[in-house]
């Protein structure tokens, strides 16, 4: 019996030794096998981020098995914020012949984010003479290897030095890091609230951003021409009504997505991220200008180091006046993390002078056309040469820099007109025009010329205006520019009616041929609307429980304050875009909303800050439906 008894403990001896050797047992009871299987089994399923610890514990057993290594290998390359780390294992996988033959395409991905572009094209090169050139667009390496091209060219690694500050963020909070005083706009998304509130299930946040003069947005959305997302512009006529959503030019709108559009203070410099165009990997930074008189765009231009690298990158704002910018990045963090970055920035370009106007003949409302030419240093330097349009009298040229111009017009029944004008340094170079042509009971002709900066605050600024040497001042005091001056002369308008529709509409254009000198009342459908107290507004939210000052906390980080308001009835607390005083424009602003992703936008219109029906908002400012 005690024979038998130590024959039998010597053979469980035998084979636990066995099954430890074998790897079939192991500490804690969970076999290599298993731990195996089970790793395999996350990998498949794309679970990379639980497969990696897995994987981390059979490469430490079993440091030459090539599966183990090529799988964590792998892992790295998606889950890891250090894409350095990978490269070990990734090339112990290579050395066994046995390794999948796409351990050559992970490779040159690992070796493109680490910044060895030529090894990483000899990595596809090699990988696509395995698969084949027609297979090979199917796992993007021509578009790859297109990148490492671009990357060589645009990309510094002593550039990084200049990132000054780095701030790691969850990646659905990343814009509450940008933490300015001055943006050159801000960005508008839908707060968690609004999201949970809307009845869109769509997962990404809608978003639009807003220059900081307040008359331009952007935003990026799905084209269902293209098939991709494209970025449209929204702009303010010169009349401050907000013109339908358009789609930019396909010089910047590519095949490939285009993402976070951005823009410097007066909307003429575009930013945003592409995976196309030039990119060098992922999603890249670009900029592009716009021409306020063609309409057109110019090619994008990779931005380069340090905003951009082989991961990806984006939403780029800058402060003209802080002369900073941050942007958003991939590069040094796991899947659901971003790093936001602060760097100096300083846009060194110089645009051109950007002038928008508008020709009006004081006592012949009729004459639009008329011929404008522009000279600096002398009449030979033409520098614009156009024709009013013939309907509104609007035109729009773009002058090359600060300095004095001589505007000529030439009209129908009126001797040829000059003045000069200076433009001085300023940030912001675009402008709302006004020209004045008059002519007096006694022949006596006259021209005036004023010009209002669009600056952050929208205030004129009074030394644009034509050279001078006359001055006018009301009972009140109030100064007058040279074409209200001008008007008074040869059409019976007293100082104080032109206060008056100053006062009205401080920042907009003066109608003058709208003004009955007969009557003091101002018969601009605009600022008739205004004395009405008539505005048109977008909702965007309404919440029945949530803390109002929490919710609008939140709303004013990402919007601008002046086209956020609330109304709070005791039932419904309710947040609003814009404040028109056309339903055209708030019907344009309610497209841009919706097509941007706030699928519930709708216009509501406002009587003296209380709620009232649209449609008899509609029938006192002017024609038109609430379907039309």
């Amino acid at each position: 019996m005690r024979n038998m008894k130590n024959k039998i403990v010597r053979v469980v001896l035998i084979l636990s030794a066995f099954f430890i050797s074998s790897g079939v047992i192991k500490a804690g009871g969970v076999s290599e096998h298993a731990r195996a299987r089970a790793a395999e089994k996350l990998f498949l399923a794309k679970q990379y981020d639980k497969a990696s610890p897995l994987y981390a514990q059979l490469v430490s057993s079993n440091p030459k098995n090539f599966k183990y290594n090529y799988y964590y290998g792998i892992c790295l390359l998606i889950t890891g914020k250090d894409k350095r780390q990978c490269l070990p294992y990734l090339e112990m996988a290579l050395q066994n012949p046995k390794t999948p033959e796409d351990i050559y395409y992970y490779i040159g991905r690992a070796l493109h984010y680490t910044y060895r572009f030529d090894e990483a094209m000899r990595s596809f090169v090699e990988f696509n003479g395995i698969i084949g050139a027609r297979n090979a667009p199917r796992w993007g390496t021509p578009q790859l290897m297109e990148m490492c091209n671009h990357a060589k060219q645009f990309l510094d690694t002593t550039k990084l030095a200049a990132i000054s500050e780095r701030t790691e963020s969850a990646a659905y909070d990343f814009y509450n890091k940008y933490a300015f005083n001055n943006p050159n706009g801000k960005l508008l998304s839908m707060p968690d609230e609004m999201i949970q509130a809307s009845k869109s299930e769509k997962e990404e946040r809608p978003t639009i951003f807003l220059s900081a003069n307040g008359r331009v947005m952007y935003y990026s959305s799905l084209n269902p021409e293209t098939n991709s997302r494209d970025i449209f512009r929204v702009e303010k006529d010169i009349d401050g009504n907000w013109t339908a959503p358009v789609a930019i030019d396909r010089m910047v709108n590519g095949p490939q997505d285009e993402l976070f559009p951005t823009c410097n203070s007066d909307g003429r410099i575009l930013y945003f991220s592409s995976r196309g165009h030039s990119s060098t990997g992922g999603f890249d930074i670009f900029k592009t200008y716009y021409n306020t008189v063609s309409k057109t765009w110019t090619k994008p231009e990779n931005m380069g180091s340090p905003y951009n690298s082989p991961d990806d990158d984006f939403c780029f704002v800058a402060s003209t006046q802080e002369q900073t910018a941050y942007f958003t990045s991939q590069r040094e963090t796991a899947p659901g993390t971003f790093t936001v970055y602060k760097v100096p920035y300083s846009n060194t370009e110089e645009l051109p002078i950007a002038i928008n106007g508008k020709f009006n003949c004081v006592g012949q409302p009729g004459l639009k056309k008329i011929h404008l030419v522009v000279t600096r240093d002398g009449e030979q330097n033409i520098v614009s040469d156009v024709m009013t349009d013939s309907i509104n009298g609007a035109y729009a040229i773009e002058l090359p820099g600060p300095g004095t111009y001589a505007f000529r017009i030439e009209a129908d029944g009126f001797n040829p007109h000059t003045e000069e004008i200076r433009f001085g340094e300023f940030s912001d170079r675009i402008y709302v025009q006004d020209i004045f042509l008059s002519r007096s009971v006694n022949g006596m002709e006259d021209m005036a010329i004023a010009n209002r900066r669009l600056t952050e605050s929208g205030l004129i600024d009074e030394t644009l205006m034509a050279n001078t040497d006359e001055e006018e001042t009301s009972t009140t005091g109030v100064k007058f520019s040279e074409a209200e001056i001008a008007a008074m002369k040869v059409s019976g308008y007293t100082p104080e009616m032109i206060a008056e529709a100053r006062k009205n509409n401080p920042t907009g254009p003066l109608d003058m041929n709208s003004m009955n000198p007969d009557n003091t009342g101002i018969h601009n459908s605009e600022m008739s609307v205004n004395l009405q107290g008539i505005v048109f507004k977008v909702q965007i939210g309404a919440f029945r429980k949530h803390n109002r000052e929490v919710v609008l906390q939140r709303l004013e980080k990402k919007t601008d304050k002046s086209m956020l308001s609330s109304y709070d009835d005791l039932t419904w607390l309710r947040f609003f875009m814009g404040g028109e005083v056309q339903y055209k424009s708030a019907k344009n602003l309610r497209e841009t909303l919706k097509q941007a992703g706030f699928s519930d936008a709708f216009v509501v219109a406002f009587r003296n800050n209380k709620p009232m029906k649209l449609q008899e908002a509609i029938n006192l400012t002017g024609k038109g439906n609430v379907n039309n």
